[in-house]
């Protein structure tokens, strides 16, 4: 293993690779132990969005484990979405997936740059129409009372991220225009400053497939795995103001 570790520091890996960081004697399982201590590396920054990590075999030798327990705690990180695997070349670094905090009530542009990340729209439609469904349900309206709905492509740092259909339930003084949603802007922030509240949410998640059109605004397979959000936005006078259905991609949210 000293030799090993020699070896590997010639090639500017085994700075980040400490085999004390798995026990033997530990309770707890052996890929557990190796999975937290590569993990560790990644949050510690020593490896860098796109880095190629070692090798099976010299993570295999600096920690004294077999090639199994390496497939097992990579697969995790794999499947956790921290580590990427590409067949012939090796694993890769991910890049790190935006996080929603969904217990604070934050439009998707306030939440970009909490996080230093660039948001960014592209309006795909602005019309209104009739409510009907679901959708009348939700908002808590008749079936066939007019309402607006704002569907946009929602970008991070100019990545494809969601696609979004907002279905507005809006004073009748309440206009929107196209060129009020362009680029950066923030739809709650130019309903704000047309005096509509947003107080609380009500939200339901699940994975689904993406259809065709979603997965191609997406830039994605089609079928791939998506989640999808669907919010019912209050005022503050608990009265339903938005509706809203987001399908983002699966390997970035």
């Amino acid at each position: 293993r000293f030799a090993c570790r020699l070896r590997c520091e010639e090639m500017g890996i085994a700075a980040v690779l400490d085999p004390a960081a798995v026990d033997r004697e530990s309770p707890l399982p052996l890929y557990h132990q190796l999975r937290q201590a590569l993990l560790g590396t990644l949050e510690q920054g020593h490896w860098q969005k796109g880095d190629l990590i070692p090798t099976e075999r010299e993570i295999c030798d600096t920690y004294g484990v077999s090639r199994i327990t390496v497939r097992r705690a990579i697969n995790d990180l794999v499947r956790e979405g921290y580590l990427v695997s590409q067949q012939g070349k090796g694993t890769f670094v991910a890049r790190p997936k935006i996080q929603r905090q969904l217990s604070q009530l934050r439009s998707f542009s306030e939440e970009m740059e909490a996080l230093g990340l660039r948001s960014g729209s592209r309006l795909l439609s602005l019309r209104q129409e009739p409510a009907i469904g679901d959708v009348a349900a939700a908002l808590q309206v008749g079936e066939g009372e007019w309402i607006w709905i704002v569907e946009r492509l929602r970008l991070a740092d100019d990545e494809p991220t969601i696609v979004s259909t907002s279905h507005l339930m809006l004073p009748a003084h309440v206009v929107l225009t196209p060129a009020q949603l362009h680029g950066q802007a923030s739809l709650w922030r130019v309903l704000r400053s047309q005096g509509v509240t947003f107080a609380r949410s009500e939200a339901t998640i699940q994975a689904v497939e993406g259809s065709v059109r979603e997965s191609e605004l997406l830039e994605v397979q089609p079928g791939s795995p998506l989640l999808l959000v669907e919010s019912t936005v209050y005022s503050d006078d608990d009265v339903p103001v938005e509706y809203i259905r987001m399908v983002s991609r699966g390997d970035r949210y």
